[in-house]
């Protein structure tokens, strides 16, 4: 499979990632709101109190030539988790941060209806990538099973096209 990137406008190989450009919670400010608040690509604050980071979801295909569908997914953090995330934000080893809770903040509608607000672990990696976020267990959301046990080739296939990726 190949895809036209939306960003640089060039042909790649694979799964393109999907992404949610802004948490849900954000795009429901209105304009004077979010003139309040601050959100760009990977950290956002509301003028209401809510802070958010942008991550990684990464679901295992169990049958296909990719390893893995990745989402770039926004959650919440604490205001005490969030400041100390800012803080290390331009670290090498921001994973010494360790394990941080978080509130799912994207609806993924078709086969993941529901996600928002699931309870989710943001993992923060070293080099500058945005943290992992896992879905924590136990948990019967399709989101949480798709991402424990895998989902196929077909299936991501689907997603990417529900997406409007490609």
């Amino acid at each position: 499979m190949s895809y036209v990137c939306v960003v640089c406008g060039e042909t790649h190989d694979g799964l393109p990632a999907l992404a949610f450009h802004r948490p849900d919670h954000w795009l429901a400010l209105n304009v004077e709101q979010q003139a309040e608040g601050k959100c760009d690509d990977d950290l956002c604050v509301t003028p209401d109190g809510n802070y958010f980071v942008r991550g990684v979801l990464e679901i295992p295909i169990i049958d296909g030539p990719e390893p893995n569908i990745e989402f770039g997914v926004w959650t919440t953090l604490s205001e005490g988790s969030f400041k100390s995330y800012v803080m290390s934000f331009n670290d090498v080893d921001q994973s010494k941060l360790g394990t941080l809770f978080g509130w799912f903040a994207n609806e993924m509608r078709h086969d993941f209806a529901g996600s928002t607000s699931l309870k989710c672990n943001v993992r923060p990696q070293d080099n500058r990538q945005r943290p992992l976020v896992e879905i924590q267990h136990p948990s019967d959301h399709p989101l949480a099973v798709a991402q424990r046990d895998g989902i196929t080739f077909e299936h991501a296939q689907r997603l990417v096209h529900q997406h409007g990726a490609v």
